[in-house]
């Protein structure tokens, strides 16, 4: 009897034909939660948007799943296992570093645009001038100090762009550790010591309780006067009014947020009259064949593993 397979993923129409000619695979698309309530009992396994999965969803699975047994993110972040758990014996897989080198590379641009204040030179473009006379001064990334907090996939990507500008740079990860691209990685307890040598902050870890408003005020004022800050992980890692303040108050030179909290931002929240900010509506995984082709081989391999009974890539929980 071929594995019944759910796919809840409703841009990813590359899945759906790579995945339907696989032997031994039911493959049923869904488009809405109702859908999914309705296919879950006879269905063995989800392919699913991460963010999809949220509280209810989680309720739902616990409730109408008897059958399922494993659960595919075609994304990174799997934040909504990590808050609101999952159904025993299912397992959980997410798309590993697949997207780390595009996510990576909107990192750095963010980082090289603030670095070289470039949002300070629209004003005077749209005015039609030549002003060179910017109010805050040009900095560089050459011989700065850039810190990453998370050392995953993507934070190490992101150390090996910055390698290239010359940067030191200095990870914050779970575990202390030797890595060619990081001239010292440290352990969450020793981030505000760490801060202190910070020219920018780029914030690449998972949303966690413990990750969950770890950028605050006190930590933002640990870091150096005119550094920046770029979060392409998650808006909550951050306690934005303290970022608002501290570009206010010119402590941050600048601050690249492709996520937020919340997110969006209404029209009258006080971010959006920061100077030196650039907010991009959390596009850092968008805009990659060569991620498809990495997370479509990924599935493809997940699903031939799972139909043998063999262990899974990428497990998450």
């Amino acid at each position: 009897m071929p594995a019944r397979i759910l796919l809840w993923s409703p841009l990813d129409d590359y899945l759906a034909k790579q995945l339907s000619s696989l032997p031994a695979v039911d493959l049923r698309r869904v488009h809405t939660q109702d859908e999914l309530a309705d296919a879950l009992p006879a269905s063995d396994a989800i392919v699913m948007l991460g963010h999809l999965y949220t509280a209810e969803v989680a309720a739902l699975i616990r409730a109408r799943g008897d059958r399922l047994r494993w659960i595919q993110f075609t994304t990174a972040g799997y934040d909504g296992v990590s808050f609101h758990g999952v159904r025993p014996g299912v397992t959980v897989t997410n798309a590993g570093h697949s997207h780390a080198p595009m996510v990576a590379e909107h990192a750095v641009s963010l980082l090289t645009a603030l670095t070289r204040r470039l949002p300070c030179f629209a004003a005077p473009q749209a005015r039609h001038a030549f002003d060179r006379a910017i109010a805050l001064p040009l900095a560089t990334l050459e011989e700065s100090t850039v810190v990453i907090l998370g050392y995953g996939g993507i934070g190490r990507e992101i150390a090996r762009r910055l390698k290239a500008f010359d940067a030191t740079v200095l990870a914050i990860a779970r575990t202390s550790r030797a890595d060619p691209f990081a001239d010292g990685i440290y352990q969450a307890s020793e981030l505000h010591d760490v801060l202190t040598r910070a020219d920018a902050l780029v914030i690449a870890c998972s949303l966690t309780a413990q990750t969950r408003g770890m950028i605050d005020a006190p930590a933002l004022v640990a870091m150096k006067r005119g550094s920046v800050l770029v979060n392409i992980a998650r808006g909550a890692i951050v306690d934005t009014m303290a970022v608002v303040d501290a570009l206010h108050s010119g402590h941050l030179a600048g601050a690249g947020l492709d996520v937020t909290d919340p997110e969006p931002p209404p029209p009258d929240h006080p971010l959006w009259s920061c100077p030196n900010l650039i907010v991009t509506p959390h596009v850092s995984g968008i805009g990659s064949q060569a991620v498809r082709r990495r997370i479509a081989a990924l599935i493809r391999e997940n699903v031939g593993r799972f139909v043998s009974g063999e262990n899974l890539m990428s497990v998450v929980a």
